[in-house]
């Protein structure tokens, strides 16, 4: 790109209006190069978080998805909570929402004004009181369940989806790609997400937990095929992965076995690491 430059004209003798049309004898051109601003890149390999990185040793990584991911209507209404929202900001909305809509048929019945004023100190407090009750009532009529799927288009890459209806029910024997809770509204990719990540095993019956807890031997639990876009869910399965011993690539979904000398940092280090990042081959 070319350089752009601003033309200054000082005027070295004091000059009436007319002399400033009719005469520029007089006049020095001086010309200023603007400053280029070059884009600040992001560090390759480098995995920013908001949280702190706990050691492997720590049984759980700190985010609400691992206190509510067995209970699956709490997981989603957390998730579109947090979507977009600090965590600070969200978990005192997520307590009192629950406390008073503890069910998915207490929320569908919910008066939309109160339910607004309660949502209100995070913002988009109307519609997302209107889509939480149409979350509530679809939930209603068509449960969550391991034999029910549907489309996400363009999840969890661009173009899936584009082959099934928008009202399609996928069996258990259907090969295309579906998920449980797909047809729920206002589930993005950061709820879907969550609930491939901490509850979908648990739907399906395969285990007790997100981990595989009493799944039959050789189980691979479904967080391991999950590769998502948020720093906190990218930072979370790092940490999950490294605690097998991989060093796992969020942009991929690749792994590789880590050093020996890499795990036994691992395994010595007490503290949280600061936000700064993971590096992803190191």
């Amino acid at each position: 790109m070319e350089d752009q430059t601003d033309t200054l004209i000082l005027q070295t003798r004091r000059v009436t209006r007319s002399m400033v049309k009719n005469d520029t004898s007089d006049t020095k051109v001086i010309k200023v190069e603007k400053r280029k601003v070059v884009p600040r890149k992001a560090l390759a390999g480098i995995v920013l978080s908001a949280s702190r990185i706990p050691p492997i040793s720590r049984q759980r990584f700190g985010l609400i998805q691992e206190t509510v991911g067995t209970d699956l209507y709490q997981l989603l209404v957390a998730a579109v909570l947090w979507n977009r929202t600090r965590g600070s900001q969200a978990r005192p909305i997520f307590q009192k929402l629950i406390s008073q809509y503890p069910t998915p048929t207490h929320l569908a019945e919910a008066c939309f004004s109160d339910l607004a004023d309660l949502i209100r100190p995070i913002g988009l407090y109307n519609s997302r009181a209107a889509r939480f009750i149409a979350f509530a009532k679809t939930w209603l009529d068509k449960p969550p369940h391991k034999s029910r799927r549907y489309r996400k288009l363009h999840y969890p890459l661009q173009g899936d989806g584009l082959g099934i209806g928008r009202d399609e029910v996928l069996d258990e024997d259907d090969v295309r790609q579906g998920w449980e809770v797909a047809h729920l509204p206002s589930l993005g990719p950061y709820a879907i997400d969550s609930y491939r990540i901490f509850h979908r095993d648990i739907l399906r019956g395969l285990a007790d937990d997100w981990d595989g807890l009493n799944a039959v031997r050789g189980f691979e639990p479904e967080w391991k095929r999950v590769v998502p876009l948020d720093k906190e869910l990218r930072a979370y399965l790092r940490w999950m992965w490294l605690k097998e011993g991989w060093i796992w690539d969020p942009e991929t979904g690749d792994k590789i076995k880590a050093s020996d000398g890499r795990m036994q940092r691992e395994r010595d280090r007490s503290r949280s690491l600061s936000p700064e990042g993971f590096r992803v081959r190191k």
